[in-house]
């Protein structure tokens, strides 16, 4: 038995499961999982009642030593850093982001929670990377620039963001609170606006198609000073250990050393988000399966490990110009969790 396959039998030895729940407990990219789930119902090791799926007695019967699931992670510290260390900030970031554009699918968007974005932030903090630094964001519908600036620690924070709903309200906020915050309309195909190498952090969530991160650390390639800190997310779900290699093998030829990696430390609920039925019609992830599982998701299936990487050297982004902006952009076979079929349809720049 592997490791995936233990991960979902353990998971259903604590109980019936939904498959959102199932998807949540283990971390084998999406196709995998599903593929892997197929079989065991097929070998009747698996039923599904009621919607969820649970142990057949062929399968108790044959996983008699596998411990039920008992998770291992502490509930209240975001593995290991205070999402309350900075708790005025919180409550100012709360109030702040009152009244936000909800998630545009065309762009791929989605936020985290409060809880993790300032999980981030102490991350960030701890490591030296807030106070006094020169900050750019690339993409922000987490609006995690207003959170860095409620801290009062960045010397400056620049937003690159494609939405101009998010640059609007990003810009009335900085106004209101006179905060230290650029924000500008920017597509990441583009070429890069900025002065090159002049920021100290460098901090974005990509899209996953291999084309996406590739263009996007570019980018922070261009923007950072030698010593610069990128960070980053990425999943398992929509990137394989495969995929994970290939981002290495980019890290290293742009000059980055990966220092940490804080493993499904931000979450993106579908509650939060108000991702419906139409959200999961323009993914592929529920085309792999033979059944519809039961909508709305009731577990925050979608995760995604934080990783932070220091410039070794000056960096060398792998792409300096433009390129297409097309849907090799958002996809490719494994980013089934990114709404796309209808990218034809996405708006032009």
């Amino acid at each position: 038995m592997n490791r995936y396959e233990a991960q979902i039998l353990r998971s259903l030895k604590e109980g019936p499961k939904s498959f959102w729940r199932l998807l949540d407990e283990q971390d084998e990219h999406i196709r995998g999982f599903a593929e892997r789930l197929k079989r065991l119902l097929q070998e009747e090791l698996v039923c599904v009642v009621d919607g969820k799926f649970t142990l057949s007695e062929k399968g108790r019967a044959k996983y008699t030593s596998l411990k039920p699931y008992k998770s291992a992670t502490c509930p209240s510290c975001r593995g290991g850093y205070n999402p309350y260390a900075f708790r005025e900030a919180f409550e100012e970031y709360a109030k702040l982001v009152e009244g936000r554009p909800l998630p545009n699918l065309d762009f791929d968007q989605g936020f985290m929670t409060h809880e993790d974005i300032f999980a981030r932030v102490a991350f960030m903090y701890e490591r030296g990377d807030l106070e006094g630094q020169e900050i750019l964001i690339l993409g922000d519908d987490d609006l995690f620039s207003l959170a860095l600036c409620a801290t009062g620690f960045p010397k400056k924070v620049t937003v690159l963001e494609v939405d101009e709903r998010l640059v609007s309200f990003i810009q009335k906020r900085a106004r209101e609170k006179q905060f230290p915050l650029e924000a500008r309309i920017y597509n990441a195909c583009d070429a890069y606006p900025l002065k090159e190498h002049a920021f100290d952090v460098f901090i974005t969530d990509p899209v996953e198609s291999e084309k996406g991160l590739k263009v996007t650390l570019s980018r922070g390639a261009q923007s950072l000073k030698k010593g610069g800190a990128l960070y980053f997310g990425l999943t398992t779900i929509e990137s394989s250990w495969k995929k994970w290699y290939l981002v290495e093998k980019m890290l290293l030829e742009m000059n980055f050393a990966i220092t940490d990696i804080l493993r499904r430390f931000s979450s993106y609920p579908d509650r939060d988000n108000q991702f419906d039925r139409t959200y999961y019609e323009r993914t592929m992830m529920l085309r792999l399966l033979d059944f519809e599982p039961p909508l709305p998701a009731d577990a925050d299936w979608f995760r995604s490990s934080f990783l932070r990487c220091e410039a070794v050297e000056l960096p060398v982004p792998l792409i300096t110009g433009s390129v297409a902006f097309d849907k090799d952009f958002y996809l490719d076979e494994e980013t089934m969790a990114t709404p796309g079929f209808e990218v034809e349809d996405r708006p032009s720049f």
